[in-house]
This record gives C-alpha cells, structure tokens and sequence, in this order.
C-alpha cells in the first residue's frame, strides 16, 4: 500500500504597500497552479500584520497560508514563481507532519483579544 502523499504548508508574506489587485492576483494564480498539479486542503487570509522585525523598511506584511498535496515539482514551481513576484516579501514552504493540527482563524483571534482587552479597558474604568 502506498503511503499517503506529504501536505505541505505555503505561507506567504506580501508587501502591505503593494497594490490590492496585485495581491489577489497573485493568490488566484498560486491556488490556481496548485490546484492544476496538485491538490488544495485549504486557503486563509491572515490580513495584515505587524512584523515580528523590519525586513528592509517594511513593517507589516500581508499573511496568506495555502495547505496542500502535491509532488515535487509543484514545490519547485512555487518556489520559483514566488522567488520572482515583486509582490512577496518572504515565502516559506513546509512539509507537514502526518497528522497536522488546522490552520488557525487569526481573524477570530484577534477578535476575541479585542473583545477581552475592551472588557479589562472598561473593568478598569469602573
């Protein structure tokens, strides 16, 4: 019995200041090649997010993520398209564990840290 084919996570950080067509079409043609070789697990937007350090004068960047399976020369491809795109400020692909947890919400997230931090703001108002 064969063994199950690798997922591998694509995250992608864009230049915030690129502009927002750019960046859309830059995501449809990433899930479009991973959807032609191979298969597409899921896609997020992250939004955009402060650095955890500068890179060059950027500040933020936008987080895309793409999880997926496919062979070899899909990562490559990737990797190549994506090294050219002045659109990317950094891109990592990882290979995944056999049992990877899911891909988190961020929006959800920082919606419930909003909501906690607005509660202690008014807890300390009182």
């Amino acid at each position: 019995m064969a063994a199950p084919a690798p997922s591998y996570d694509l995250v992608l950080l864009l230049h915030a200041s690129a502009e927002e067509q750019t960046r859309q079409k830059l995501s449809v043609d990433i899930d479009k090649l991973i959807q032609e070789q191979g298969t597409l697990l899921e896609g997020r937007e992250w939004g955009t997010r402060q650095l955890a350090y500068p890179i060059g004068d950027e500040l933020t960047a936008e987080y895309r993520v793409f999880r997926f399976q496919g062979p070899a020369e899909l990562l490559n491809e990737l990797d190549r398209q994506l090294k050219i795109s002045d659109a990317v400020l950094r891109h990592r692909l990882i290979k995944l564990e056999r049992n990877p947890v899911p891909l988190p919400d961020l929006a959800e997230i920082d919606a419930n840290a909003a909501a906690a931090g607005a509660a202690v703001a008014a807890a300390d108002a009182e």
